[in-house]
């Protein structure tokens, strides 16, 4: 699953980085970033969530008790989902220039947001192939078939850099509203929207050769479904609240890109895309590490609370949180000194500059101040969903979300224009870590194998050898490189590379050392992989 993860992870950066090298990181591309957006904002705050949370721990459920394994409740909850999203994308695509004008500045032009509302139009079927992507891969997850989903993803990447690529060949100068035609935004959208209806279609053949063969049932009473719209009650009001802070975000990073663009500012460009790709270079050891631990150990869990297995339920996650804290920690450290510099090596070419890559990096910095937080986070929450529990996380979420709108709202305009979006990713980070503490010791209360005091201690120990071994690298690429960086691509990639090795060599050591087991049983596993 992490070599899945890793490979759609690394084919994402490379099409992350051809378009932002098509688009930049101005209001032109702000327009395309939020339309992007909208389909998966829609698509989590109505079905997305429910489907997350609710699904596995139900049909895990249907599969142990049903006569038929299940395949009844699944039939009836494909058919129910898939008429649902076929009618929240006709509802969207009619009221595409009102969801524009929800999500982005009011500062926008009418000519950008006549833009933004194209590319919404383009993208907005996205929402039916999304559900469909997330429905067969709950259903490959609860049959055990966890890899081939983590590999999907490729072939959408993939769709995107070649229609970045063939719209840079279009390009004679930095696009923006004004210059850019209708072929050229056709091309864009609808490229975007072909990666994404492949990445779910290729999993239908899975399907079948797991077992599952999909019937259209319409008789949508009788097999639990009940049971899955109560608990998914309580998860759609936990997307809604995302969501509410989602716009709020949306809205001050388009807001920032304006007055970066004003004449007479010499502040530079960084607005809702250079946030979004900040969130997203954070993301990614979130997603190669925790995503593919929670993956395998979410069905687990259910199948423990079922059995009323608690104490193997609470070893599990318990055990869980330490192989993440070891290594989501050196990661956060590694990027919170690296991100400037990767930035610049990934998104300063094409319509963007090396400045707005650093700028965008440095984002990416802020953000991983919480990357431990929201990734035990993100454990923790599993345990609530493994017991069909949606209403606790909803309060959980309800506080951080609020958390993150006052924080980073102050910090957003107590900054000067240049840090405005960095502001709101202190804000995110600082949330994290007081909603992680909060919800630790929540659970903590019903599984007393968090309540050992050896998870503070290997928490201790692990950003210990974490900052030793990121001022160990650092130090080391000061001496070898003089402390000059960005005079060339080839050099910032030598550096990068060589701060990689450096620290990763001085991590293990650390580990090693300090008696962190966790790290040396991952590799133990790696290399008998």
């Amino acid at each position: 699953m992490a070599a899945g993860t890793l490979a759609s992870r690394v084919t994402g950066i490379f099409r992350d980085i051809a378009l932002v090298a098509a688009i930049g990181t101005g209001i032109f591309s702000d327009t395309y970033s939020v339309a992007n957006s909208i389909p998966n904002i829609i698509y989590i705050l109505i079905a997305g969530g429910a489907i997350n949370a609710v699904f596995i721990p139900a049909l895990v459920r249907h599969m142990e008790d049903d006569a038929d394994a299940g395949k009844q409740f699944t039939d009836q909850l494909l058919t129910l989902v898939g008429l649902i999203l076929v009618a929240i994308v006709i509802i969207a695509v009619l009221f595409a220039g009102f969801i524009i004008h929800i999500y982005a500045t009011s500062s926008w032009s009418p000519a950008e947001a006549d833009v933004a509302t194209m590319f919404a139009r383009w993208c907005l079927p996205q929402i039916f192939f999304y559900g469909l992507y997330t429905l067969a891969t709950q259903i490959l997850n609860a049959r055990k078939v966890f890899a081939l989903p983590m590999f999907a993803p490729i072939l959408n990447n993939v769709i995107v850099i070649g229609t970045a690529l063939a719209f840079i060949s279009m390009m004679s100068a930095v696009p923006t509203v004004n210059t850019v035609s209708s072929f050229q935004i056709t091309l864009l959208g609808a490229g975007t929207t072909i990666g994404v209806m492949l990445q779910a279609l290729i999993l239908i053949p899975a399907l079948r050769k797991s077992g599952y063969s999909y019937s259209p049932s319409f008789q949508f009473r009788g097999v639990g479904n009940g049971k899955v719209g109560e608990l998914a009650k309580w998860t759609i009001g936990f997307v809604f609240v995302n969501q509410i802070t989602f716009l709020v975000i949306s809205n001050l990073t388009t807001y920032a890109n304006v007055l970066a663009s004003t004449p007479g500012s010499n502040a530079i460009s960084t607005g809702f895309t250079s946030y979004q790709k900040g969130q997203l270079m954070m993301m990614l050891p979130h997603s190669i590490i925790t995503v593919s631990v929670i993956t395998a150990l979410l069905p687990r869990l259910s199948r423990q609370v079922h059995d009323k297995d608690l104490g193997a339920f609470g070893s599990e996650l318990s055990q869980s949180l330490r192989f993440v804290s070891a290594l989501i920690i050196p990661c956060a450290a590694f990027l919170f000194v690296c991100s400037p510099w990767i930035g610049a090596f990934l998104y300063g070419y094409g319509a963007s500059t090396t400045e707005q890559g650093m700028a965008l990096g440095f984002i990416a910095s802020m953000f991983a101040l919480g990357l431990p937080a929201f990734s035990l986070f993100y454990v923790l929450l599993r345990s609530y969903y493994a017991q069909e529990n949606t209403k606790t996380p909803f309060m959980i979420n309800l506080g951080f979300n609020l958390l993150h709108i006052a924080i980073g709202s102050l910090l957003f305009f107590m900054l000067p224009e240049n840090y405005k979006v960095a502001g709101l990713a202190v804000g995110y980070s600082i949330s994290y870590f007081l909603t992680c503490v909060f919800t630790w010791v929540s659970v903590g209360q019903r599984v007393p194998e968090l309540r050992d005091i050896s998870h503070i201690r290997l928490l201790v120990r692990v950003m210990i050898a974490s900052l030793l071994a990121a001022l160990v690298a650092f130090l080391l690429i000061e001496i070898i490189f003089g402390g000059s960086f960005y005079d060339s691509a080839l050099k910032l990639g030598l550096e990068i590379l060589s701060f990689g090795v450096a620290f990763g060599v001085a991590y293990l050591g650390l580990a090693k050392l300090m008696r962190i087991t966790e790290v040396t049983t991952v590799l133990t596993l790696v290399k008998s992989r």
